[in-house]
């Protein structure tokens, strides 16, 4: 328990735990302890703390018409334009939708969460601590982020991406 209490000490130390997260786990750890049972996931810190929800990008059949409903109808104006051939459309200061036409999918094709600190590696190593497996993709033609994109999979399969916080497509 000493070696347990010691880790959650220096993940606090090093800011990958909240003060809070601190606190929860030691109370878990106590009371997982008095209870003779060993201390489980709650050692591990979050790969990261989400901060916002940055983008959702939908796979759609034609991107200008798709583009053009959510201006028609939210108003929504275009951002950016990346590499890939989709748009960008913003939705406030720190988030936007993304319209591509990925073939063989329709629908939401993944949602981004804005974290403090991106480093898609070191994420990717977090991700790892937690038997997530993470899928870096380093191709220049979708570094619409302007760095290395991380992305994996939530319980339902759905795909999730980090990225900076406050990134703008």
């Amino acid at each position: 328990m000493k070696n347990q209490i010691e880790a959650l000490l220096t993940q606090y130390e090093e800011n990958r735990l909240t003060r809070r997260q601190l606190v929860t786990s030691l109370l878990s750890a106590a009371g997982a302890a008095a209870l003779g049972q060993p201390l489980l996931a709650q050692t591990v810190a979050p790969a990261a703390i989400g901060r916002s929800m940055n983008h959702v990008s939908l796979s759609v059949s034609d991107v200008t018409r798709s583009a053009d409903f959510y201006q028609r109808v939210l108003g929504m104006e275009i951002i950016s334009r990346p590499a890939n051939g989709g748009l960008n459309l913003g939705l406030g200061e720190e988030s936007f939708l993304g319209l591509y036409n990925i073939a063989g999918t329709r629908g939401m094709h993944h949602l981004c969460i804005g974290v403090d600190d991106y480093d898609a590696d070191r994420l990717n190593a977090r991700l790892a601590e937690h038997g997530i497996e993470g899928r870096v993709n380093r191709n220049p033609a979708n570094r619409t982020s302007g760095g290395d994109q991380l992305y994996f999979n939530d319980p339902d399969g759905n795909s999730v991406q980090l990225a900076q916080h406050g990134y703008l497509g």
